[in-house]
């Protein structure tokens, strides 16, 4: 028996139906998948740490290092400012500070005790660089005399107080005041010896202190010591006149 062939519409509706179908199955699959994948990125890693996103880790990489810090300087002396113009000119202005005197550094005095202490320096025929009694040491009245003799020449020499008035001797004989002379007065004392003279001086006179070795004296090694009643204090220098 013969079958009538379906109307071409009818198989095209068919078709279309069909096709809709599949695209609707496809459509499914891909959002399934899409789910998937979704859900697999979000899963927790094996060690229980959070996955980090690629944007996540390029961010990461992108956050800004701090500078490093500057070396500290060493701490230092600070650097002195120059002088200006008027400190200059105050300075150059000012007065030098006086020097010490020579005879201070020979001549001490303690007035509890009334002890003058004086060092005697022997030098190339002189007494502290002065001769012929051009130099005179002035001590208050009754001054206990502590006289530090040493030689500073090469040539031996020595120390005696002999009488201020009548001419002067050639040589070392006895002593004005008891106790009032150094070692070996007459032969005289090598260079760099010394000895030291202790005696109490008189309330008034006028002596000299001499090179006892022969012929020195005489030639002028020899300056003066003077007491002075109205002296409250020692003093040494050039002879006034």
């Amino acid at each position: 028996m013969f079958r009538a062939r379906p109307a071409p519409s009818t198989f095209l509706l068919v078709a279309a139906a069909v096709a809709g179908l599949v695209a609707a199955a496809c459509r499914r699959e891909a959002a399934s998948s899409a789910a998937t994948a979704r859900a697999t990125d979000s899963a927790p890693a094996a060690d229980g740490s959070a996955p980090s996103p690629a944007a996540d880790t390029t961010a990461s990489l992108a956050v800004d290092t701090p500078p490093a810090p500057e070396p500290r300087r060493p701490v230092g002396h600070p650097v002195p400012k120059p002088p200006t113009r008027d400190s200059a000119a105050r300075k150059a202005n000012a007065a030098p500070a006086p020097e010490k005197a020579a005879p201070d550094n020979w001549l001490s005095y303690d007035p509890a005790t009334n002890t003058v202490t004086f060092e005697l320096i022997a030098g190339p025929f002189t007494f502290n660089g002065f001769r012929n009694g051009e130099g005179s040491l002035v001590v208050p009245p009754k001054a206990n005399m502590v006289i530090n003799f040493i030689n500073k020449d090469g040539t031996p020499h020595s120390a005696i107080v002999i009488p201020g008035d009548g001419p002067i001797p050639n040589a070392a004989s006895d002593p004005a005041i008891p106790r009032a002379y150094t070692n070996k007065v007459l032969e005289g004392l090598p260079q760099e010896a010394g000895d030291v003279m202790r005696f109490p001086m008189p309330e008034t006179g006028s002596y000299r202190l001499f090179c006892g070795v022969p012929g020195h004296g005489l030639s002028g090694m020899w300056v003066w010591l003077k007491v002075d009643p109205a002296a409250k204090t020692p003093s040494f220098g050039p002879t006034k006149a």
